[in-house]
């Protein structure tokens, strides 16, 4: 059952803190003994509230590494604040994600959508840091990084996005997840996440499963444990081949790509999506989901 750390839990030798400022924008703390790093830093509009409930954790000690999966608003904005907040803070993400977080239309687009969840989240100051966005450390695929006494490899698994890259612990059987495996929908359902390539995406979750894993955090959603973990990849891959199949079904009776949404949302569309994904983004992603299935299934052109 995913734990979300409402309260601080035991993951191996360290001690994990959900400092999540609004759901959506999901950021957990992770505390060694000699080193302390964030997993993913949220949205733009609620960074200096992440920076509070850190703090809150460490007192003074220092954030040593932000840890980011992808460069998607939701999940790296709030990354800029806190390398101004801790200047000694080192900002880690794939080395595609460094390169596209310096454009300036990839950060206009991310600051267009902060100010509109931040409206719809009901927060009020602008954010004014997209200026500080980057990544001093960018990685690549099957790089092993030392943070402080741990060895950590990177894991490129692109399919939600190109620069989607897990971390995995060896010493801890320690995976930080990325969306492109899925996110939980129900008991025994993941939700699809894929936005630039369905195969890709495949592939991916086929690298994931390769490896031992006995803790596995699902962005957005919490801590996955023991045989709940395999069930989750697993259960990942038989629910995307059934959204491919129910997309694919579908479109050659004759239905509209409107109804292929509302076949795919009553499927996969479910409490835990509709906490992480409102209306609006969740409408976004499917429009682009369905139309990669049939054209890559040489569908529609």
């Amino acid at each position: 059952m995913l734990n979300n750390f409402e309260v601080p839990a035991k993951i191996g030798s360290a001690t994990v803190y959900n400092v999540t400022p609004v759901r959506g924008g999901d950021a957990y703390l992770f505390v060694f003994d000699d080193v302390t790093f964030l997993y993913d830093s949220g949205y733009g509009f609620s960074s200096k509230k992440l920076y509070e409930n850190i703090v809150a954790v460490l007192g003074e000690r220092n954030l040593d590494y932000v840890l980011l999966t992808h460069s998607h608003y939701d999940h790296a904005l709030g990354s800029a604040y806190l390398s101004v907040a801790f200047p000694e803070c080192r900002i880690v993400g794939f080395e595609y994600a460094a390169r596209v977080m310096l454009k300036d239309g990839a950060r206009a687009t991310m600051t267009r959508l902060d100010e509109a969840a931040r409206e719809l989240k009901g927060f009020t100051e602008p954010y004014e840091y997209i200026d500080k966005l980057h990544i001093d450390i960018p990685v690549t695929d099957g790089q092993t990084l030392k943070l402080g006494s741990l060895t950590c490899e990177v894991i490129s698994l692109p399919g939600h996005t190109r620069d989607s890259v897990s971390y995995y612990f060896p010493g801890e059987r320690l995976m930080l997840g990325c969306e492109t495996v899925g996110l939980y929908a129900k008991e025994g359902v993941v939700m699809p996440s894929f936005l630039v390539g369905y195969q890709m995406t495949l592939d991916s979750i086929d690298k994931c499963s390769a490896y031992d894993i006995d803790n596995y955090l699902v962005p957005h959603q919490g801590m996955l444990s023991g045989d709940e973990v395999r069930d989750f990849i697993a259960n990942s891959r038989v629910s995307h081949e059934h959204s491919s199949k129910l997309i694919i079904d579908g479109f050659k009776k004759g239905k509209s790509i409107e109804e292929l949404v509302d076949d795919f949302s009553e499927d996969f569309y479910h409490e835990f999506i509709r906490v992480v994904y409102p209306p609006a983004a969740y409408s976004e992603n499917v429009h682009i989901q369905i139309p990669m299935i049939l054209k890559e299934n040489g569908l529609l052109e």
